[in-house]
């Protein structure tokens, strides 16, 4: 009989311990976060640019760690937070302010959209072809010149619908469009039943 009591003592001993060690453990991991911080404060983006900004938060183990942003823009629609990948959309020219917010706790990034566009440059695909887009959007495909135009259309997905950039022209008397990807800086080529994919040369 002894022994059972002491056996039913040691019992109530451990869960007891486990119970304060569980509720330790939710007690850490429900704290509401007292500081939070982004990778960057301030970004110079060029226009249709898409950049990470990754946030740090302490305690690391902090419960709310859905960080809401909210976009500040004086001029009009400069930028655009896609809150699922953390990136800061640029998407004319202009000034804003990036405030992102978690338990109370603030940080801002300060962000500048040039009047250049991320679309300019020099892009090729595996197989060596070549495609030139200029700020103007004029450009060359292999060798034929080639006048793109910004379709008004957006193309995006439901929690990113800034995710692509439609640009509509004609190669060799066929339409064609050109889809920019901000995510993965891709650009996407279709023409005449044909798919390439570019990256910058």
């Amino acid at each position: 009989m002894k022994r059972s009591k002491r056996i039913l003592i040691w019992l109530a001993l451990a869960a007891f311990s486990a119970a304060q060690g569980i509720g330790l453990f939710f007690l850490m991991r429900t704290a509401p976060a007292t500081a939070l911080r982004l990778s960057e404060t301030a970004l110079v983006l060029k226009m249709d640019e898409g950049r990470r900004v990754t946030h740090t938060i302490e305690p690391a183990a902090a419960s709310g760690k859905l960080v809401k942003f909210k976009v500040t823009a004086p001029d009009g629609i400069v930028a655009w937070v896609d809150e699922q990948n953390e990136m800061i959309v640029a998407l004319a020219p202009g000034k804003c302010q990036v405030k992102a917010v978690l338990d109370g706790q603030e940080a801002i990034v300060d962000v500048t959209v040039l009047d250049e566009t991320a679309l300019a440059g020099e892009w090729q695909t595996e197989d060596g072809t070549a495609l030139s887009i200029g700020e103007d959007l004029s450009g060359v495909f292999g060798s034929e010149p080639v006048q793109w135009t910004r379709d008004a259309f957006s193309e995006g997905e439901n929690t990113n619908p800034y995710r692509y950039v439609k640009l509509t022209g004609s190669i060799s008397g066929a339409s064609a469009a050109l889809y920019y990807d901000r995510l993965t800086d891709t650009m996407r080529l279709e023409s005449d039943g044909a798919i390439r994919i570019f990256t910058r040369g």
